[in-house]
């Protein structure tokens, strides 16, 4: 499907001039800021971010009765439990503040839920269970990525005496919990800066008051660097796909900094195990890294991956990791398995020139993963898809968005055919009787007509304006770096550069190909093209592309990574 191409909103010469007069920047640099809407009093700290610039955790309210409680359950010896979620988010949570916590004297214990035992987040099930699972009965229980809808299983914790303190980032239904402290940027309107927060980030968030309180009052606190834990933060925030914005881009690009160290054991062997030779970035995360930890959720025991989180020597590590890799080959295998037989259902049962969703169902897909198939049928169809999985007379589901379109909405529409429904606006978990996927169907079908935009379903390409090759130049590359981390709903710079000859071009393996482009002022630049087959020799080409710095053989190369490409006008 041909794409189109569609400058970034924002973008003029005035607004650009600007930014070059006032902050002394190149050309290049100050379209990437002017599409981004910063103006020229925003460039100074958007290129040197720093922590001083997160906000006072005590914003939240209820969260200086939840870091007393924490005191107090150390002071008095009492048991910590930490209840986190299966995904990348949870367990990078649930360690994160595990580490906070034990280094400041808690007993802390972690249980995570099963992803097909126990279903997902904070049930009366999984407190039981949790409860259990300890000899000695535990005073408090904190939620970390899960909670915020868990009405009933705090009413059970508070009649057996457990205090709870709720840490999420989902969406709240009509109820909230009735909890000693809720930490969640949403139940909160004045609090819309930090509503882009991860679960890992929101743990963050009590553990920097948590830290902070222990200090002021003299508790503890006092050789805790919240900075070594800031890889945990980089790692959830970039798994869960929420915008690299605000705050997110503040840890992130700190938290990428402790990663690259590869100081823990774990994330080390992950790196080594995932043949990562790169200098880490944030797309190694979302494609390599979060993978296999995901994996230990989706096939097996999140435990797996939270021990491997918690490894301090690097023989134990590498023994989790090859577990995880274990897992995620199976993983691959039985994804791609799936995905054949969805993409055959559409094939066979949808016309795709009429419908608006993808909705596909099967007997026994594995649950853990037809999230993952869901968002390759989003991906390739650019429409949003349901995946069901059919066991016994229950159906469990998963559902990835496009464009603006916001899912949980949609299904509050047809909440009436669901048994639960749930998650964010790009991502969504959904479960039905067996007997109503094919009403399910139609109704989501007319919902997503009603609530989706034209926009959303357009196959465009956004750029931050044209440049010439020159722009491009050691100058502009010098700032590369600062203008990091890269990631969702904040995109590199991707720049449109018109009339361009192929001087050079060879092959790569699996149908991808690298050469060199000339412009009309003679002008050169390395490329590289993803599924793209050997292109003719001295064609000429306006494309669409993004500079990189490409440093795979450990010799820093700059080159443009070719996004689009079509011929001259």
């Amino acid at each position: 499907m041909e794409k189109i191409w569609e400058t970034t909103a924002g973008v003029n010469e005035n607004s650009v001039s600007e930014l070059m007069m006032k902050n002394s920047i190149p050309k290049a640099v100050a379209m990437y800021m002017a599409a981004r809407g910063l103006t020229a009093d925003k460039v100074d700290s958007y290129l040197n971010v720093n922590l001083s610039e997160l906000s006072d955790p005590f914003r939240f309210p209820g969260i200086q009765a939840a870091v007393e409680r924490l005191w107090k359950a150390i002071q008095a010896r009492e048991i910590i439990l930490i209840h986190g979620d299966y995904d990348t988010d949870g367990i990078t949570s649930t360690a994160l503040l595990s580490w906070v916590l034990s280094k400041n004297g808690a007993d802390v214990r972690s249980f995570l839920p099963h992803r097909f035992d126990d279903g997902y987040g904070f049930t009366p099930d999984t407190l039981l269970k949790a409860v259990e699972s300890f000899d000695s009965r535990c005073k408090v229980l904190v939620t970390v990525d899960c909670g915020i809808n868990s009405v009933d299983a705090v009413k059970e914790a508070q009649r057996q005496g457990i205090d709870v303190i709720i840490t999420d980032h989902h969406e709240p239904g009509d109820q909230v919990p009735e909890a000693l402290a809720i930490i969640n940027p949403k139940i909160y309107s004045e609090m819309g800066d930090l509503h882009l927060l991860s679960g890992v980030g929101v743990s963050f968030k009590l553990s920097h008051a948590f830290v902070k309180y222990g200090r002021e009052h003299n508790l503890g606190g006092f050789t805790t660097d919240l900075q070594e834990v800031l890889d945990f933060v980089a790692l959830g925030t970039i798994a869960d796909i929420v915008p690299l914005m605000g705050e997110n881009r503040i840890l992130v690009k700190h938290g990428m900094k402790i990663l690259k160290k590869q100081i823990r054991p774990g994330i080390r062997a992950l790196i080594e195990i995932a043949k990562i030779k790169t200098q880490l970035k944030p797309s190694d995360i979302t494609f390599k890294l979060a993978p296999r930890i995901n994996a230990a959720g989706r096939l097996g025991n999140a435990n797996t991956a939270l021990a491997l989180l918690n490894s301090d020597n690097i023989v134990d590590a590498y023994r989790y990791a090859e577990i995880l890799e274990d897992f995620n080959l199976k993983r691959q295998i039985k994804e791609q398995e799936i995905f054949n037989e969805a993409k055959q259902q559409i094939d066979t049962k949808l016309d795709l020139t009429k419908s608006k969703a993808i909705v596909v169902a099967g007997e026994g897909w594995h649950q853990g993963v037809i999230g993952i198939v869901a968002s390759r049928l989003a991906r390739d169809y650019n429409k949003p898809a349901i995946v069901l999985t059919i066991q016994g007379e229950e159906a469990h589901g998963s559902g990835r968005s496009v464009g603006n379109l916001n899912l949980v909405q949609v299904l509050s529409s047809c909440s009436g055919l669901l048994t639960r429904y749930g998650g964010h606006p790009m991502a969504v978990g959904l479960g039905m009787t067996k007997e109503m996927i094919s009403k399910f169907h139609e109704e989501f079908e007319k919902q997503v007509s009603v609530h989706i935009k034209e926009a959303d379903l357009v196959n465009q390409v956004n750029y931050d304006g044209i440049v010439e090759l020159r722009d491009l130049s050691e100058d502009f590359f010098s700032y590369l770096d600062r203008l990091e981390p890269f990631g969702h709903c904040n995109p590199p710079p991707v720049f449109r550069i018109n009339r361009l000859e192929i001087v050079k071009i060879f092959p790569l393996n699996n149908g991808h190909c690298r050469g060199v482009f000339r412009d009309r002022s003679g002008e050169c630049s390395d490329f590289i093209a993803f599924n793209r087959t050997m292109l003719a020799l001295h064609s000429t080409w306006d494309i669409i592309a993004s500079p990189q710095i490409n440093d795979y053989y450990g010799d820093r190369k700059q080159q443009l990574q070719v996004i689009d490409m079509l011929p001259p006008g």
